[in-house]
């Protein structure tokens, strides 16, 4: 891990790194910065009002299961880490690398993971998803949930996490999916489903579009592929339901997720998948003649 965090420094919070420039993401680090400072007993308790839990449970599952004996993963966004709270048991072979925008994020992250903390197995990083600090072929896998769709320069974070990737290195990604029924639900209430850019001027969201995913084909020089979760659980519409841990309906949820087309137009999460395809400069020349 030395040579991975190389670059950085370990702060007296046991924290790695410093970001002092947030760019077009200031206004949105200071929101989250108050989000972040309040304090939470019961971290699962508040998590499942914004997520289904056993649904993204299982697709952290599926997710290791593609990384080799031994692996490093980058969480970009990873935010309190909760997605990795099992890995000491799962997968104690592979290391979780952090990053996160919002400091404050990661000093929560540290009540969440305390064992992998204590083994070594969890490093946190204050850092910039458009500007990684770590060198090129890094990280076996990358996994990203509802953190991309805030940054407004998605182009840059994905040619970063492609640069820091291994060859034939996986990109897994999570953002809110444009459900065109649930779009029709939202005008026949009078409610906005907004769609991309900024609300109320300081937070920025873009729902999964054919145009990210056209960003990461040319990125990765592979096809994405699109898959869709958390049909059940829906608290946009004031359904939470089957966010908690052990939750039977989330359980269920984690089963219906997949490529079946008829999802795209339910579903709350889209995802895309996708492998890091090397090209090699001779046959880019021979391609363009």
């Amino acid at each position: 891990m030395k040579k991975i965090l190389g670059k950085l420094n370990l702060g007296s919070d046991g924290i790695w790194g410093d970001v002092n420039d947030y760019g077009e993401q200031e206004e949105e680090k200071n929101l989250r910065q108050s989000i972040a400072s309040k304090v939470y007993g019961d971290y699962l308790e508040e998590l499942r009002t914004h997520h289904s839990i056993p649904v993204m449970d299982r697709e952290i599952e599926k997710f290791l299961s593609q990384i080799p004996n031994g692996g490093v993963v980058l969480d970009i966004g990873g935010c309190w880490g909760w997605h990795w709270r099992k890995t000491h048991i799962q997968r104690p072979d592979i290391t979780i690398v952090i990053v996160d925008l919002v400091r404050e994020n990661l000093f929560h992250a540290k009540e969440v993971l305390k064992e992998q903390l204590k083994n070594k197995k969890v490093f946190l990083v204050h850092g910039n998803a458009c500007s990684l600090e770590f060198e090129e072929n890094t990280f076996d896998g990358v996994w990203s949930v509802q953190t991309t769709q805030h940054i407004p320069d998605f182009k840059s974070s994905c040619v970063e996490i492609y640069r820091v990737l291994k060859k034939k290195g996986i990109y897994w990604d999570y953002g809110f999916n444009n459900a065109s029924l649930i779009r029709l639900i939202y005008r026949l209430f009078r409610k906005t489903y907004h769609l991309d850019g900024l609300i109320d001027g300081r937070f920025f969201l873009r729902r999964m579009n054919d145009s990210v995913v056209k960003i990461v084909r040319e990125t990765f020089h592979s096809e994405p592929v699109v898959g869709y979760s958390e049909i059940l659980f829906t608290p946009d519409l004031g359904l939470p339901i089957g966010g908690k841990e052990s939750s039977f309906l989330g359980n269920l949820d984690s089963n219906f997720t997949g490529k079946f087309f008829m999802l795209r137009f339910v579903a709350r999460q889209c995802a895309f998948h996708v492998q890091k395809k090397v090209i090699d400069e001779r046959q880019t020349l021979r391609a363009n003649g």
